[in-house]
């Protein structure tokens, strides 16, 4: 299950990435394997983001370069994180 605070200042989107990089650096998610489906990923959040919240939290791991999507397919690993990409959006420091 992944957990998502709707309370947070971190946006929603910012924090399933962050779940999602995490993953694919502790090797869950290998690189040249497909990452959960939206539909997956909605059920393992509980309904509690939307698709487009997602479609997001996806194009921020296009945007690092990450993750690439494959035309009927699905979206895969192509590399594994940085050590020094951040994974806690603003405000998560406690």
């Amino acid at each position: 299950m992944i957990e998502i605070d709707r309370e947070s200042i971190t946006p929603m989107y910012v924090q399933l990435a962050s779940v999602l990089r995490e993953r694919i650096r502790r090797g869950e998610i290998p690189v040249g394997r497909r990452i959960p489906s939206q539909h997956e990923l909605e059920l393992e959040t509980g309904g509690a983001v939307s698709r487009r919240t997602i479609k997001s939290a996806i194009g921020a791991l296009e945007a690092e370069g990450i993750v690439r999507g494959v035309q009927g397919k699905g979206v895969f690993v192509i590399a594994k994180p940085d050590a020094a990409t951040p994974s806690e959006g603003p405000g998560s420091a406690d």
